[in-house]
């Protein structure tokens, strides 16, 4: 197997029905027969998919090392500036913040930032996705206006493009910094409001992407303190699941 599009859209397949030892055995397995070919471009774009996997179901020092060895072969291959190279280095800097590497993790976003720029068209989806994961280094840092600027530029793109489940997580995360920064204000309570609206669809309109966002949305309900919320985003996620 060497297409990266057909072992990704294989590795949904396993997220959808939550197999999650199969999804590592696919991944680990693809990077065996790739390294056994000598095809360094397809070992990275692994590298990439196992640094994802590692950092939100294994272990963060493999999700690191697997961070670093997509970096250098990113640099091996020449591609170190390229449209590849700007989603794989924003993983990586989330992989360096998961791990507490602040200081690694800033200066990744940045350049993840740079890379973005040059190659995606402004304004575009993917900038969601980066802004959130530049907010939450602030919000851990204790930056709280940059946090929150970026959590607004992401919510900007996020209402234009219409992705709901993105959306929601993003007011849950804003939630999180008001009750942080601003606390006595009434924000983080509207924020989590506005949140469960943004996640109450019709049922015909969530898959299994809503789902993991109502299980992050829950998570963040937790430790925020709104038990009647993360119940009930729990109980949803898991509905599904046991149904699939």
């Amino acid at each position: 197997m060497n297409d990266i599009n057909e072992i990704i859209a294989r590795l949904d397949a396993f997220f959808s029905r939550e197999d999650l030892a199969g999804a590592k055995e696919l991944l680990y397995t693809s990077l065996a027969q790739a390294r056994a070919a000598g095809d360094k471009k397809l070992c990275a774009s692994l590298y990439n998919e196992i640094m994802g996997f590692e950092r939100q179901y294994g272990s963060l020092k493999a999700a690191v090392s697997a961070a670093q060895a997509a970096l250098s072969l990113l640099e091996e291959t020449g591609l170190s500036v390229s449209f590849p190279a700007a989603m794989m280095t924003l993983n990586a800097a989330t992989v360096c913040k998961r791990a507490g590497d602040n200081e690694t993790a800033a200066k990744l976003y940045m350049r993840a930032e740079e890379l973005f720029n040059r190659f995606y068209p402004a304004g575009a989806a993917e900038f969601a996705g980066l802004y959130n994961n530049m907010a939450s280094l602030y919000l851990d840092t204790g930056d709280y206006p940059k946090a929150e600027y970026y959590y607004d530029r992401a919510m900007g793109i996020l209402n234009r493009t219409g992705k709901t489940s993105d959306l929601a997580v993003t007011w849950f995360n804003k939630a999180l910094l008001y009750n942080r920064s601003d606390p006595f204000s009434g924000k983080t309570e509207r924020c989590v409001d506005v949140g469960l609206r943004v996640l109450d669809i019709p049922e015909g309109e969530r898959d299994g992407y809503y789902y993991y966002s109502c299980r992050k949305c829950a998570g963040a309900a937790a430790e925020l303190g709104f038990f009647a919320a993360e119940r009930e985003l729990t109980e949803r996620a898991d509905a599904f699941y046991e149904r699939h």
